[in-house]
Order: structure tokens, then sequence, then C-alpha cells
């Protein structure tokens, strides 16, 4: 009986109209409602300098899994994926192993904007002509990030 009124109490008041449903963290339904409450957009950038290929890989699918996150909670997800230091060298042809190739593709099917740096691809000695199709190469990417973060663009740092 005692389990009962709580269920009944508890769906009482998620159902109340303008109340966020309260998540516990015994939860085991994952629920983004109360953050992207009110929001049609969200804008971030993604700032990649990941030089481990696991640990590469692993990030990047976490973008894609952010950007389907988003985007299934009924909010647009804008991103952008912003590539610099020594990661540079793993997105020429001749080093991009077949997964992260597979995984930009999908990445740039979603609408996801894929930024390198020309800095990074100088200093790292990457030749540009060599750079994976679906990359975007920006003069310096510091100036790409100041400038998405003035025009509203959260800026995520991945290690």
């Amino acid at each position: 009986m005692k389990k009962l009124t709580l269920v009944l109490a508890s769906a009482l008041l998620l159902s109340l109209p303008g109340l966020p449903a309260a998540v516990h963290a015994d939860s085991t339904l994952p629920d983004d409602r109360f953050a992207l409450k009110g929001l049609k957009q969200a804008h971030a950038i993604f700032d990649v300098r990941l030089a481990e290929l696991d640990k590469l890989l692993f990030n990047l699918k976490l973008i894609k899994e952010t950007w389907e996150g988003i985007n299934s909670q009924k909010v647009k997800p804008t991103l952008i994926v912003s590539l610099r230091g020594p990661a540079v060298k793993l997105f020429t042809q001749d080093q991009a192993v077949p997964e992260l190739k597979e995984l930009l593709t999908d990445l740039k099917q979603k609408g996801i904007r894929i930024e390198i740096c020309s800095v990074a691809t100088r200093i790292f000695k990457v030749d540009n002509r060599q750079l994976l199709p679906h990359l975007i190469l920006v003069g310096n990417v510091l100036t790409s990030q100041i400038a998405w973060q003035n025009k509203g663009y959260a800026l995520i740092t991945l290690n």
C-alpha cells in the first residue's frame, strides 16, 4: 500500500505542467530534459587535440552520441569539432584508419563541421593535400574557437 501511494504521488507530481521531472541518482533512465528545457537549439565546439588513436576514436564517438542525444530530445544540435595539436597527424590519407574515416563520414552526414588547424599541420609537418575529405582547413583553430564562442557556442575541451 505504501508503494502504491508513493507511485501515485509521483505520477501526480510528474503530470503537473511546468514542473521538470525529478531524476535521482538511482534512476536507470537517462534524462536531459531539465538541462534542455526551453532550448530549441544547442551550439557547441569541441576542442580535440588527442594524438592517441583509441582516445581520439572514443571522443569522436562521444561527440556523435552527444549529437544524437540532443537531437532525440527535440533540440537541434549545431556542433563543431576543432582539431589541433599532434592529433592532426592522424587525419591524413595514409595515417587514418578505416574506423576514423567512417566516423568522420557519420559526423559530416549529421551536419557536424570538422575544422583542422593549419598552424598544427605546419608544426607537425602534415601535408595539407593529404588531409581527409570532410575536414575544413582553417588558419588557426584558436582564432576559430574565439569566434565561435563569441557567436554563442559552448567550448568543450576533450583531452
